[in-house]
């Protein structure tokens, strides 16, 4: 009896031992978890920074809707890229703006400050200029006053260009055209056609001489009569639906030249 009680004390124990040294093991064993892996930096939607600069079409004014004309269409549409998170709009547009009411605006600190922090620059300018020289001589309008206008016009955006660039190298820049702004006010003066194409042409070589510089135009939209409804009341800046058309063209031809690749892994 008493060896029996021996041998059952000992079987006990060596199984609590056993037992112990199992938890013991179950304690001290590390336990390995899987990390998840962080999405790669080209897949995390970037902010956008978007400096918008120049005249009324730039204001967007017109736009009863009030949805911020072809710059505020635009941004929505950039929005729903997958690269894009947020598109931060900075907008100067000015009415009245003229290309030397524009190269004083770049003198003010606030812009050139948003102009260094740009991913991306917006511009209209020179509708003013073309109306300046109408109200001049609209008595006795020709191709000359046009013409003399036109070498000032590109000496003062060479300047604005350049500037821009002086604050910031890499942005792509994208200039939208003139389109003819007196096709129903003035249907009689259509040599305006052939001054608005000229002056386009010189706009284009300038902006396209830079690698990251983009020329949209935007002068066939509003080129016939049945186009009279895309324009505002004022039969000179364009409706809702003439800046719907506007951003449509000046989104596609962002897209054309891959621009929001450029900011796939950028540092916010």
């Amino acid at each position: 009896m008493f060896r029996t009680l021996i041998m059952i004390s000992l079987i006990g124990f060596f199984m609590t031992g056993c037992m112990s040294e199992s938890i013991s093991t179950l304690e001290t064993n590390p336990v390995s978890l899987t990390k998840k892996e962080e999405p790669a930096e080209e897949f995390i939607p970037k902010t956008v920074k978007l400096v918008a600069l120049g005249d009324s079409l730039t204001k967007g004014v017109g736009d009863e809707a009030n949805e911020g004309g072809f710059v505020g269409r635009m941004t929505e549409m950039l929005e729903q890229q997958k690269e894009i998170k947020e598109v931060q709009v900075e907008n100067f547009g000015v009415r009245g703006f003229k290309t030397t009411n524009l190269q004083n605006k770049l003198k003010e600190e606030e812009v050139t400050q948003a102009l260094k922090d740009a991913d991306m620059i917006v511009m209209t300018i020179g509708g003013n200029d073309i109306m300046n020289v109408v109200r001049k001589n609209i008595f006795s309008l020709d191709f000359e006053p046009f013409r003399e206008e036109q070498i000032n016009f590109e000496n003062r955006l060479e300047d604005i260009f350049t500037t821009i660039r002086g604050f910031n190298k890499d942005a792509p820049v994208i200039f939208v055209g003139l389109y003819n702004p007196f096709k129903f006010m003035l249907p009689n003066l259509t040599e305006i056609d052939q001054i608005i194409d000229e002056w386009n042409i010189t706009s284009k070589q300038m902006i396209t001489r830079d690698e990251n510089g983009v020329f949209v135009s935007v002068d066939d939209i509003f080129s016939s009569d049945k186009d009279q409804k895309l324009l505002y009341k004022d039969e000179f800046h364009p409706n809702e639906s003439g800046y719907t058309l506007m951003a449509d063209r000046v989104y596609q031809a962002i897209t054309d030249a891959d621009i929001t690749m450029k900011f796939v892994g950028r540092n916010e």
